[in-house]
């Protein structure tokens, strides 16, 4: 799957490196758990993905790079949550931030998600105070859903209908 500046791939265990260093930055993972994820946690998490992945081929989660160039960009998802419902999200570089890319990633998962006849709502889980984020949402559509917890974190739920 690619965008107009990305390219979208399943994510894979070759990738861990990639994975490792976007979960383990203090910076991106301030508003996502608090602090950096350890090498065992991210080891984990990219096993659980793997398996979502081959469970829903179509959907899943991403590893994004740039089209032009191929450095690696993030991370995105669309999996399914519950009968008819998806939650999108994403990770960018720091050295990606304020270029779009957040977007990008969210319209294309937007576009991925509207071409699954099973998915009839988005959802979008964000921490409340990252206003980019919550930009990104409104701007496709999303709209604020209410204030609750993930992870044991404050957390604003956005949802849009399909």
């Amino acid at each position: 799957m690619n965008s107009e500046r990305l390219i979208f791939n399943h994510y894979t265990e070759a990738d861990f490196d990639d994975y490792f260093q976007l979960v383990s930055n203090a910076d991106v993972m301030k508003m996502v758990t608090g602090r950096p994820d350890l090498e065992h946690d991210a080891r984990e998490r990219l096993e659980k993905m793997l398996k979502i992945n081959q469970e829903t081929p179509k959907i899943g989660n991403f590893k994004v790079t740039l089209k032009f160039g191929g450095g690696f960009v993030g991370y995105s998802k669309l999996v399914m949550t519950k009968k008819n419902e998806a939650e999108i999200g994403y990770l960018t570089m720091p050295e990606h931030w304020g270029k779009g890319y957040g977007s990008e990633i969210a319209q294309t998962l937007v576009n991925l998600a509207k071409q699954v006849d099973e998915i009839k709502n988005l959802i979008a889980i964000i921490d409340p105070e990252n206003m980019a984020s919550q930009r990104i949402l409104e701007k496709q559509g999303f709209l604020w859903d209410y204030d609750g917890e993930y992870i044991g974190l404050p957390a604003a739920y956005y949802k849009m209908k399909l």
